[in-house]
C-alpha cells in the first residue's frame, strides 16, 4: 500500500516514462532503428534496455554495447513516432486534481529537458506541469539525488512556496527512481503501472507501492473520480 500523509504533501515530483506517459511503443521502434543502425543482427534486445530506465539515453545506450553517438538516431525516431505516446488513464485526471488543489507538479526524468517537452505536448501535459528537469540539466543523473534536488529547488523558486522534502511525494517506476528518491529524502512510492516488475521495486524498499495511477488520488487526499473507480477496479 502506498504511504497515507497527515496532511497534503507540499509537492509533487513524477519520474516521465512508465509513470504519467506510456511511451513504450515509441521507444520499442526507436531502440530497434538504434540496433539496426549500429549493424547489429537480429532483434533488438527491448527487455534489457528496459532495466535501464531512469539513465540517460547515451549511458543506456553504452551499457548494451552501442556508440553513445547513436542518440541522434534514437532521438529522431523516438521524434517520428510521438503519436503513440500517450497519457496512462487517470492521469489527466490526477494532475487535474493536482492543479486545483494548488499542489506544485515537477518532473524528474532521465530523457534530455527537450525530448521529455516534446512528449509531453504530444500527450497534452505541458500545461498541466510546472517544472521540468531532465537528466541533461543534472550533473549527476539517478540515482543520485541531483535530479529530485534541482526539482525541487526551481518548484520553490517558480512557486515562492516553502516546500519540505519530507513532505515531498516522488513517484517513479524504476530502480534508478527509488534510489534517487530515497538518498533526495522524500516520500518514495513506486508506480506498479509502468514498466519494472513490481518484485523488483518493493526489493528497494519504497515508502509506498501503488498498483495504479488511481491509488495515487488517496494517497494525496484527493477524491477518486468516480470514474476510475469504475474503469481501473
Amino acid at each position: 500500500m502506498p504511504p497515507t500523509l497527515d496532511s497534503h504533501p507540499d509537492a509533487v515530483v513524477f519520474d516521465l516514462d512508465g509513470v504519467l506517459l506510456d511511451t513504450t511503443e515509441n521507444m520499442r521502434l526507436a531502440f530497434a532503428a538504434t540496433w539496426a543502425a549500429a549493424g547489429r543482427d537480429g532483434e533488438a534486445p527491448f527487455a534489457e534496455f528496459l532495466t535501464h530506465m531512469g539513465a540517460p539515453l547515451p549511458r543506456i545506450l553504452g551499457l548494451l554495447g552501442l556508440p553513445e553517438t547513436l542518440t541522434d538516431v534514437y532521438s529522431a525516431e523516438s521524434k517520428r513516432h510521438l503519436g503513440l505516446v500517450e497519457a496512462y488513464p487517470g492521469v489527466r485526471e490526477l494532475l487535474s486534481a493536482l492543479k486545483a488543489a494548488g499542489t506544485p507538479v515537477a518532473i524528474a526524468t532521465g530523457k534530455s529537458h527537450e525530448r521529455a517537452m516534446l512528449a509531453l505536448r504530444s500527450a497534452g501535459l505541458d500545461g498541466d506541469i510546472d517544472v521540468v528537469i531532465g537528466s541533461d540539466l543534472v550533473g549527476r543523473p539517478k540515482p543520485a539525488p541531483d535530479i529530485v534536488h534541482t526539482a525541487l529547488a526551481r518548484l520553490r523558486a517558480s512557486t515562492g512556496k516553502a516546500i519540505d522534502p519530507r513532505r515531498t511525494l516522488f513517484v517513479g517506476d524504476s530502480v534508478l527512481d527509488m534510489r534517487a528518491g530515497t538518498a533526495a529524502g522524500v516520500v518514495v512510492v513506486a508506480a506498479g503501472w509502468g514498466q519494472t516488475a513490481p518484485e523488483t521495486l518493493r526489493a528497494e524498499g519504497p515508502d509506498g507501492y501503488a498498483a495504479r495511477v488511481a491509488d495515487l488520488f488517496g494517497v494525496l487526499g484527493l477524491p477518486t473520480p468516480s470514474s476510475l473507480e469504475v474503469n481501473l477496479a
